[in-house]
C-alpha cells in the first residue's frame, strides 16, 4: 500500500493510505524517548498501512539526538488534535488513542478525564504505570539505568509532567489514574519482564476496570521487556488491530 505523509497543522505528522475515504483515525502519544526518536512515526506508518489516518502527535522536547524533559505538558491540545483529525476530509469521524509508556499514562489520563463528549472512541495504552508520574528528566533517567536503580517520580510536591486547567488534583504525581471514569473501551499491553514499569501495574488496571464494569482487552507478553522482540511484536499488532477494528470501523 502506498502511503501519504503530511504535516497536520501544529499537531504533528499525519500518516495515511495514499487513497481512500471514510478512514478511521488514531492519535499516537510517544513515550519518554521524545517526539523525534521515531518510534511513534514507525507505529503511525504501520497503522497507516492498515488503512488508518494516524497522527504522530508531538509533546515535550527533544531532537533526533536525544529526548528532552517532559514537564508541564498541557493535555487538552491532544483533544484538539483528535477533533481536528476527526474532521479531516478523508476521515470517518471516529478516532482512537494509542499511548506508549509515558504516552500510555497520558492516554489513560485523557480517556478518564475527557468526559462524555470526548473525541476518542477507544483508548490503548502500552506499559502504563497506573499512577500519574512526575516530570521526566532524561539525564537522571539514564543515570538510573546505568546504576540499575530506575525510579518513577511519584513525589506529589515534585515537578509535574502534565497540566490541565481544573484537573490539578488528579494530575499530582503519585495519584491513581481514575481509569474507572473511562467510558470507552480500553486495550492494555505489557511485557512480563519489563524492568522499567512492573507489569503487575497493568494487571491491576485491568482488574480495576473489570470491577467497574468496564473490562479491558489485556495482552500480557510472557518474558518480554518494555518493548517487544520481533517474534512477539506481530502478535501485539494483531491484537491491537483487532481491537481498533472493533471499535473504530464497526458502527
Amino acid at each position: 500500500m502506498n502511503l501519504r505523509l503530511e504535516q497536520f497543522g501544529p499537531h504533528g505528522a499525519l500518516y495515511g493510505p495514499a487513497t481512500g475515504e471514510d478512514l478511521p483515525g488514531v492519535v499516537i502519544l510517544h513515550g519518554a524517548e521524545g517526539p523525534m526518536a521515531g518510534w511513534s512515526h514507525r507505529f503511525a506508518a504501520i497503522l497507516a498501512a492498515h488503512g488508518y489516518l494516524t497522527l504522530a502527535a508531538e509533546y515535550g522536547q527533544g531532537d533526533i539526538f536525544g529526548a528532552g524533559p517532559i514537564r508541564d505538558v498541557p493535555l487538552p491540545p491532544v483533544l484538539d488534535a483528535a477533533r481536528a483529525l476527526a474532521a479531516h476530509p478523508r476521515a470517518s469521524g471516529r478516532v482512537g488513542l494509542l499511548g506508549w509508556s509515558k504516552g500510555g499514562e497520558a492516554a489513560l489520563i485523557l480517556g478518564a478525564l475527557m468526559g462524555p463528549d470526548g473525541p476518542f472512541a477507544c483508548v490503548a495504552a502500552h506499559a502504563p504505570t497506573g499512577l500519574v508520574t512526575g516530570a521526566f528528566d532524561p539525564i537522571a533517567f539514564r543515570a538510573g539505568l546505568a546504576e540499575g536503580a530506575v525510579q518513577l517520580d511519584l513525589d506529589p510536591e515534585g515537578p509535574r509532567a502534565w497540566t490541565w486547567t481544573g484537573q490539578d488534583d488528579r494530575l499530582s504525581p503519585g495519584a491513581a489514574i481514575p481509569v474507572e471514569d473511562c467510558a470507552v473501551p480500553v486495550f492494555l499491553s505489557h511485557g512480563t519482564a519489563d524492568p522499567i514499569v512492573p507489569h503487575d501495574r497493568t494487571q491491576a488496571l485491568a482488574e480495576r476496570l473489570k470491577a467497574a464494569g468496564r473490562p479491558a482487552d489485556l495482552f500480557l507478553a510472557e518474558g518480554q521487556a518494555h518493548g517487544f522482540d520481533y517474534d512477539t511484536e506481530p502478535v501485539f499488532w494483531a491484537r491491537l488491530l483487532a481491537f481498533l477494528e472493533r471499535h473504530l470501523r464497526t458502527r
